[in-house]
């Protein structure tokens, strides 16, 4: 059971990634709303590198390396997602003033 959601949630975070990371760098798209975007890739591959932190706890022998490999994955990860959500609701509101102050013009 753990494999099949391991590997759902590698395959999807990775695709969401690359997805978010193209969009992010397209042509004529608006600044702050590449930044949002961004925050969105960032939530993505720090999902991804909490499912690989959390991986390395499943094998069977478990030394002093793959727990401090694990470990540092798993602070990575979380980090990597704290900081994507905050970038994206801070961008995302700015985004949406700036487009109001537009439509008011």
């Amino acid at each position: 059971m753990w494999s099949a959601i391991y590997l759902t949630g590698v395959l999807a975070s990775l695709v969401a990634s690359v997805y978010f990371s193209m969009h992010a760098r397209r042509r004529g798209i608006h600044p702050l709303e590449s930044r949002m975007t961004l925050g969105k890739m960032n939530v993505a591959l720090g999902i991804l590198v909490t499912l690989f932190g959390l991986n390395q706890f499943t094998f069977e022998s478990l030394d002093t390396i793959r727990i401090v490999v694990a470990l540092i994955m798993l602070v990575v990860g979380v980090i990597n997602l704290y900081l994507g959500t905050r970038n994206y609701f801070r961008y995302r509101t700015a985004w949406q003033a700036e487009l109001n102050k537009e439509k008011l013009t």
